[in-house]
């Protein structure tokens, strides 16, 4: 596993948890739990990036996706203001979220009032960024190596630059059709033709024949990521053939995109047939080596659980065997979360002997 794929995750102060941590981590980890144990959140806490602008970009993105806020009046500084947006990621909002990344990566996250920036705050905003009429800023401390820095972005997003660059790779267990994959499509696919067929090839184990995937306008203005058939001369949009079928087009995009990052995916099972889910996870495990993303995902399916050794154990799987994770999140008493991470062998010995993997309460 390359050294900048995670092997410990720790997290203070985030939505549910007071402090959360994981250990042990591989490039294939799959994440489950009973319930409201919290599976979800640690996805969302595991999108934190050392890039502020991406960092913030990630934090709005996951409020607008998960309908906490729909911003009707559109995206600006009064209309997130007037929401307490903040308030969704941070379990306390006078304490910093603070994030370790393996052994020698320490950040804190802090939501600052213009009367509490210290004189150096404000020097760098008046050096650094261009309007600074923000009440409230977004600071980011980082200790790597013992060496410390930070940076400043205005708390509403008003000096975001929102680009696809910056988008955020979560996919949440809901994920429906919208625009993002025409624009995905165009970025990365639809001039790359090495690319286009490699989706068009994974996507053949669900639209079995299928000939040509690419977008098309149905009506004026109205562009629609799209596929042609084999023996058939019509065009149909994707939506055609289910949420399911959807939703894995764009974890088969987003892999492709997130290269040499790591992607979350929420419910990465639902939608499928189990039939399907051996072959589904080969497809995953695959891409996810080929472009060197680090998985994590959640699923509350112990057919998925099963699907994922299954696919592992294949002869030409057992390579990523000593990468692959179950990570089973359990809640005590006191209503603390604690991960227990398995390895391959450990999952596989569980499975096969009947033995809880799942998560629940203790």
């Amino acid at each position: 596993m390359e050294k900048q794929h995670l092997t410990y995750f720790k997290i203070e102060n985030f939505k549910r948890f007071d402090s959360f941590e994981m250990s042990n981590l591989g490039q294939f980890n799959l994440i489950v739990g009973d319930n409201n144990v919290g599976k979800t959140s640690v996805l969302e806490a595991l999108t934190f990036d050392e890039d502020i602008n991406r960092l913030a970009h990630a934090y709005l993105s996951m409020a607008v996706t998960r309908h906490k806020h729909n911003f009707a009046d559109g995206l600006n500084k009064e209309s997130i203001q007037a929401t307490d947006f903040w308030s969704y990621f941070f379990k306390r909002i006078s304490e910093p979220i603070n994030v370790q990344i393996n052994q020698n990566e320490k950040y804190s996250i802090s939501i600052l009032a213009q009367n509490n920036l210290s004189e150096i705050d404000k020097v760098f905003i008046r050096n650094n960024i261009v309007s600074n009429l923000s009440n409230k800023w977004l600071k980011l401390n980082s200790t790597i190596n013992g060496n410390e820095s930070f940076n400043i972005t205005g708390a509403y997003f008003e000096n975001l630059n929102l680009n696809i660059d910056h988008y955020t790779p979560f996919v949440e267990a809901n994920a429906n059709y919208t625009n993002s994959l025409v624009d995905f499509f165009y970025e990365y696919f639809n001039s790359n033709k090495e690319a286009r067929k490699e989706l068009e090839r994974n996507s053949k184990m669900f639209i079995s024949d299928i000939e040509e995937i690419r977008v098309h306008k149905f009506r004026a203005n109205q562009e629609v990521l799209s596929l042609t058939l084999f023996d058939n001369n019509g065009i149909f949009p994707i939506t055609r053939y289910g949420d399911g079928t959807v939703k894995v087009l764009r974890i088969l995009m987003e892999i492709s995109i997130t290269k040499n990052r790591r992607l979350m995916v929420d419910e990465i099972g639902s939608g499928i047939h189990f039939t399907r889910l051996k072959g589904y996870w080969q497809i995953i495990i695959q891409l996810c080596a080929k472009y060197n993303v680090q998985l994590f995902a959640t699923t509350h399916s112990l057919e998925c659980q099963q699907a994922f050794v299954e696919a592992l154990e294949d002869s030409e799987m057992q390579q990523y065997q000593a990468d692959a994770r179950n990570i089973t999140l359990l809640e005590n008493k006191q209503g603390d979360v604690k991960a227990f991470t398995y390895t391959f062998e450990e999952f596989e010995f569980s499975l096969a002997n009947g033995i809880n993997t799942r998560g629940g309460q203790r």
